[in-house]
């Protein structure tokens, strides 16, 4: 079997995040395969291709969310791409934007991690982050379609040999900092 090459690993680390919390889920939902059994509509649908890999939630009049989570190249770097598309009416975009945005502006100089070889790396040091729209932070608004959030996190090239030959790393970079705090802030947000 061929080697893998660094999106094959990354998309293989995404997919992974994005299939384990399917997992721990879907028991809480209708999913397509109780569906058929039940005669109702599934609330809860994963959706997988190479280098994208969503979850849909979706409750008649409740619920209506998709979270992605992607991997690409752009530029020969790595980007990492999180995403919620949203058809909720009356969604404050502005305020979630500035959620957003003061949670990295905090959380990029956090060095969560205690082994010694990666203990002196922040967030930022190993992902770059703008947390500003028009910079690492789109916002397409779509008529009669869910409008879409994508956060992008580029991959910083003297790290990235570093991030793909210690998956576990990788894995808990993506969740914790990419992955988590959108699910979270989007949460947030929603309920108000």
């Amino acid at each position: 079997m061929p080697s893998q090459g660094p999106l094959e690993k990354l998309n293989a680390v995404i997919e992974r995040i994005v299939v384990d919390w399917y997992e721990r889920l879907k028991e809480h939902y209708v999913t397509d395969e109780d569906s058929r059994e039940l005669g109702v509509e599934p609330e809860v649908k994963y959706f997988g291709e190479f280098g994208s890999h969503r979850i849909k939630f979706s409750r008649k009049n409740e619920l209506d969310v998709t979270y992605g989570l992607a991997a690409e190249g752009r530029n020969g770097s790595m980007v990492i791409v999180t995403s919620v598309n949203n058809k909720s009416k009356g969604f404050d975009y502005e305020a979630f934007v500035e959620r957003l945005k003061s949670h990295y502006w905090r959380s990029r100089f956090e060095k969560p991690w205690t082994k010694p070889e990666i203990d002196h790396f922040a967030y930022g040091d190993l992902l770059h982050f703008e947390p500003r729209m028009g910079h690492s932070v789109s916002l397409d608004i779509r008529k009669d379609k869910a409008d879409i959030v994508r956060l992008a996190f580029r991959v910083e090239p003297a790290h990235e040999e570093l991030l793909l030959e210690n998956s576990d790393l990788l894995r808990d970079l993506i969740e914790n900092y990419c992955f988590s705090p959108l699910k979270r802030i989007y949460a947030e947000t929603y309920r108000e």
